[in-house]
């Protein structure tokens, strides 16, 4: 199993969140096992690990 880590740094969330779509979309020969998610203490979404084979 690979892992991909997105980390959301000064970036709108809908920008971080298409940029997490978009890597999907270019990597349809890869199937995607779960997803992680990662929020500070604010409770914004900060990471997203992409687990994959």
């Amino acid at each position: 199993m690979k892992l991909f880590v997105f980390e959301r740094e000064f970036e709108l969330l809908d920008k971080f969140v298409k940029k997490i779509n978009d890597w999907v979309n270019l990597h349809k020969e890869i199937t995607i096992v779960d997803y992680n998610f990662g929020y500070d203490n604010d409770g914004e979404l900060q990471t997203v690990v992409v687990k994959w084979k």
